[in-house]
């Protein structure tokens, strides 16, 4: 090692372990060094060398800080998480609603041969969709709850596998609502030829999916940040 490279060696050891959440490893590396730069600047007994490895003795062990970050990190996005499962369920229900007023505007109703399957459809539909709404809503409200701790301790690990078990419970009710809807929306164009008119249908049911595919990457996403803590931690 360059004695000259001692603080920025040690910023990247700890952009390094940060590597699962690039902006806050970009974040972080930045304002640790100029933090280490101002102590540098600020001692004035011994050579540069020397008062480097001083400062970053005295900022602590690299790893640990990192740590103490992660902990931040899935903290923050676990109440991102909580917070896209409820727009996610929000956008559903706009775009359905949309299509639903659209089909009413239009006078537009369901052939009589597929009026009792979209009617038991329809039932799946709401009961699933409403399922997704409240467990969407408690589970926004258990990890809004949830206090951020100082370390990354076994409590907030079981906290957070809760929530993650009620946001998988609400994307899988959303997604059989999805779907219901989906095929709803083939019952209700069926016997129809595509025109302008079932331009709003399939638009709303794009926005759906959208909406249903962004929430499983956000749970995606967070169930890596917090497996990366955990190997963080162990190592």
């Amino acid at each position: 090692m360059e004695e000259s490279g001692v603080i920025s060696d040690y910023v990247d050891r700890l952009a390094r372990e940060l590597d699962f959440d690039r902006s806050m490893s970009i974040r972080v590396r930045q304002e640790v060094a100029d933090h280490l730069w101002e102590a540098v600047a600020a001692d004035a007994a011994g050579n540069l060398p020397e008062v480097q490895r001083r400062a970053v003795a005295n900022f602590g062990d690299p790893h640990v800080i990192a740590a103490q970050f992660a902990v931040v990190s899935v903290a923050r996005h676990s109440r991102r998480t909580g917070v896209a499962a409820i727009l996610a369920i929000a956008g559903v229900f706009i775009a359905m609603k949309a299509r639903v007023g659209w089909y009413a505007a239009l006078e537009w109703v369901v052939g009589d041969d597929v009026r009792a399957l979209s009617g038991v459809v329809a039932l799946i539909d709401r009961y699933t969709f409403w399922l997704a709404v409240v467990i969407g809503l408690a589970g926004w409200a258990y990890i809004r709850s949830c206090r951020v701790p100082a370390a990354f301790h076994p409590t907030y690990l079981k906290q957070l596998r809760r929530f993650f078990l009620l946001c998988a419970a609400a994307t899988a009710a959303l997604f059989v609502a999805v779907m219901s809807d989906g095929v709803l929306t083939a019952l209700w164009l069926s016997g129809t030829e595509l025109s302008a008119r079932s331009v709003v249908p399939i638009l709303s049911m794009t926005i759906e999916i959208a909406c249903a595919v962004v929430l499983v990457l956000h749970i995606r996403n967070l169930t890596r940040r917090t497996a990366s803590t955990v190997t963080l931690l162990r190592t």
